[in-house]
């Protein structure tokens, strides 16, 4: 027996999707961290279970260490592959109590609406009772929000070189001011958006990340009070954010691609 599964990306971050009923439910978090681990699995920035209703599409996403989040290139990832399936243009994706309207463009790129960032330290969190912005982490200053998960973003003059990025990455991502971990985004802004180096909770280093590339976009706006469309750009490619108010909703428009299918050896009993 074994366990279908497709390999999807977006911008570099790389997914394994499954179907809910092709899964254990009670071992998602071991069936995460052995199909994500890159030398003896498929290999991928996550494991995502894809649960297709009638009515609404139901989505959830684990990290390599099988660790649950939210996350915007597995969203995207999910949209192209339910429009793949049969899906229209229009549909709603339910990711981790958050309902997310998806429209497909005509050029096949995905938009979607996320719900307005927040830089509530209860919500993000930290442990403080205060926002965390433009705050010290590890001897860098940047902020705190969430846009579904949890970002620390940084804004600087010129990227940080390579030691410094693996040495202190880690360590903010850790940090005992935010209990949950945390993400962070080295963003140096360029044009009208910005470029970003991303180190993901639970993940490490990786090409893309929906999520942070939208803190990043609020995060500059906020700062800088630029509004409308905010391309950021990382290492896996471009997305763009349209920010109209820093406590209004978000859209987010990027590409996603299917790359290949397979199957998976069922987990024996």
């Amino acid at each position: 027996m074994t366990i279908p599964f497709v390999k999807v990306q977006s911008i570099g971050n790389d997914f394994v999707l499954v179907e809910a009923r092709d899964v254990p439910e009670d071992n998602l978090r071991g069936l995460a961290m052995a199909m994500c681990e890159r030398q003896f699995g498929i290999g991928s920035d996550g494991l995502l279970v894809y649960d297709d209703r009638p009515d609404i599409i139901m989505l959830r996403m684990f990290n390599p260490d099988g660790s649950e989040d939210f996350c915007g290139n597995g969203l995207r990832c999910a949209a192209a592959f339910a429009h793949r399936r049969g899906r229209g243009p229009e549909f709603v994706i339910n990711h981790r109590g958050i309902e997310v309207p998806v429209t497909i463009q005509a050029d096949g790129r995905v938009k979607f609406l996320l719900p307005a960032a927040s830089y509530d330290p209860v919500r993000v969190p930290v442990s403080t009772c205060t926002p965390w912005i433009e705050e010290e982490a590890q001897g860098y200053i940047g902020s705190a929000l969430t846009t579904g998960s949890a970002h620390f973003v940084v804004l600087l003059d010129e990227e940080l070189d390579e030691e410094t990025f693996l040495q202190v990455s880690p360590k903010i991502e850790n940090d005992p001011e935010f209990p949950e971990r945390i993400s962070v985004m080295w963003a140096v802004p360029e044009g009208d958006g910005a470029r970003i180096r991303i180190w993901e909770r639970g993940v490490g280093e990786t090409l893309g990340c929906g999520t942070g590339a939208t803190a990043t976009a609020v995060e500059l706006a906020r700062k800088t009070g630029r509004r409308g469309l905010i391309p950021v750009t990382s290492r896996g490619g471009t997305l763009e954010i349209e920010v109209k108010g820093i406590d209004q909703p978000l859209a987010v428009l990027g590409q996603a691609k299917i790359v290949f299918q397979g199957e998976w050896p069922r987990p024996q009993a």
